[in-house]
């Protein structure tokens, strides 16, 4: 059973892939931090370590995630990754006649850290599909029924994993292949159609993604290999035979850069990898020679300057979201105080209406609510049908708030000399209630603006503060 559900070797290299193409430092830092410069940044660095914000269990996990990310980056080598990718090509463009596939797939999604006995329930049911299948059940029947994709797609060898190309590609029209296991989850696939490949088209297509490593799977060995090599990797062949024959194993498994790897430190991968026992090693593998790649990363100039670079736009990311981006947006008596201070700022270009619109059935139902309104202060307005007996209350609707021209047909009509609105259906009496200002009394009418303002003001007061510190 387990030779029908190749495993995909090195799952762990997608993580490494989008490591790769991960933009590290654009990543991490807010618009507001990027327009300051890169004295004040080290200045609010330098602040939040003083303030401890470096001890921060979040801000250690960020940074191992960001070492990692960029540890990709440094790790390999850009001319053999690009050498590699161009001898995958090669073999490509060597076969007779290459060709796009359209294919259908019954396909059922896993995550990544699905637990065993879903593996094996799946394995189960996709046998039992491949089984109707062999009997003559209609494949699309089955797909319609059992796969999370339902749609035929066209395919080339750069669009789909090692083990999708394999299984597809080895077909003929019509044949249905056997279930397998790739990253992704189960597949059993059907070739519908084929048609010969556009090759420029293809090799440009090809180069582009050769730059960015998007070939995981086929660029990736020999990069492994290298590294390999330069720190020492040498395996224990009988502890890992019974390791294949197990599953499970005592001992050292491979010493690299002088350290021995066990079969506990691999029990414990392997749970959090649930494939097969050779999938699971070559993985622990990668992962080992990655870390130990990593480590040494640390002597590498450039790459201690990049972390330092992160480390500090992070610092200064949080220790101005603490200082000045949360009280901005929630300091009340600190935005009421800023707008006391800076109201005339605020005052608009032309007057607006503040008050409420009332449509009623009638003159005197308007009359009777207008006269309830104006006992209320502006906030209640909207309150003002609650006030109303059953009988009035179907009679009436309240519309309020700060009203600039253009915004309401009815106060343009009744409070700027505007074009006559016409009324509401079931309500054809409209009158209105409030003043016209040139300017809101309440922090809370202009307070998107008000916050950026305020912002801006924190901002510059705490630098300031910091600089003198300096």
């Amino acid at each position: 059973m387990r030779n029908k559900y190749r495993c995909y070797k090195k799952r762990v290299m997608l993580v490494l892939l989008s490591a790769l193409l991960f933009n590290c430092q654009s990543s991490i830092v807010n618009g507001q931090l990027s327009s300051q410069s890169s004295s004040d940044e080290a200045l609010m660095a330098q602040a939040a370590r003083a303030e401890g914000l470096d001890k921060t269990v979040e801000f250690q996990r960020s940074m191992e995630v960001y070492r990692q990310q960029l540890a990709g980056q440094y790790l390999f080598d850009e001319q053999l990754a690009t050498e590699q990718a161009q001898q995958a090509y090669g073999k490509v463009v060597q076969a007779q006649g290459d060709r796009m596939l359209l294919i259908r797939e019954i396909f059922h999604a896993l995550p990544q850290h699905v637990r065993q006995v879903e593996i094996n329930q799946w394995q189960q049911r996709m046998d039992s599909i491949s089984g109707a299948l062999a009997q003559g059940a209609d494949f699309e029947t089955l797909m319609n029924r059992y796969s999370d994709v339902r749609k035929p797609v066209w395919i080339t060898r750069l669009d789909v994993t090692a083990e999708v190309e394999d299984s597809a590609f080895a077909l003929k029209p019509g044949q249905v292949s056997q279930p397998f296991l790739s990253p992704q989850g189960f597949h059993i696939v059907q070739l519908v159609e084929q048609r010969a490949l556009d090759v420029n088209a293809y090799n440009k297509t090809f180069v582009e993604r050769a730059k960015t490593h998007a070939f995981p799977d086929k660029v990736t060995e020999k990069q492994i290999a290298k590294l390999k090599q330069t720190y020492g990797f040498a395996e224990n062949q009988q502890t890992i035979n019974r390791l294949y024959r197990d599953g499970k194993c005592d001992g050292a498994l491979f010493t690299l850069d002088g350290e021995t790897y066990t079969g506990s430190q691999f029990a414990r991968f392997a749970q959090t990898y649930p494939m097969g026992v050779r999938s699971q090693y070559d993985a622990f593998v990668t992962k080992c020679v990655l870390e130990c790649g990593a480590k040494h990363l640390d002597n590498n100039p450039a790459y201690a300057e990049a972390i330092q670079t992160l480390a500090d736009k992070l610092l200064a990311q949080e220790a101005y979201r603490l200082h000045v981006l949360v009280p901005s947006q929630t300091d009340e008596a600190g935005l009421s105080a800023y707008f006391s201070t800076h109201q005339k700022d605020y005052r608009w270009q032309q007057p607006r209406f503040r008050g409420a619109v009332i449509h009623a059935a009638d003159k005197k139902t308007a009359k009777k609510v207008r006269k309830i309104v104006k006992k209320l202060k502006g906030q209640e307005w909207s309150d003002a049908e609650r006030l109303l007996d059953n009988k009035t209350r179907d009679k009436v609707l309240v519309e309020q708030g700060v009203f600039e021209q253009g915004a309401n047909a009815f106060v343009d009509d009744l409070e700027f000399g505007g074009r006559q609105a016409k009324p509401l259906a079931g309500y054809p009496v409209a009158m209105t209630v409030g003043k016209k200002i040139n300017g809101p009394d309440d922090y809370n009418e202009v307070r998107a603006k008000l916050q950026q303002d305020y912002e801006r003001y924190l901002s510059d007061e705490w630098l300031s503060a910091l600089r003198k510190q300096k």
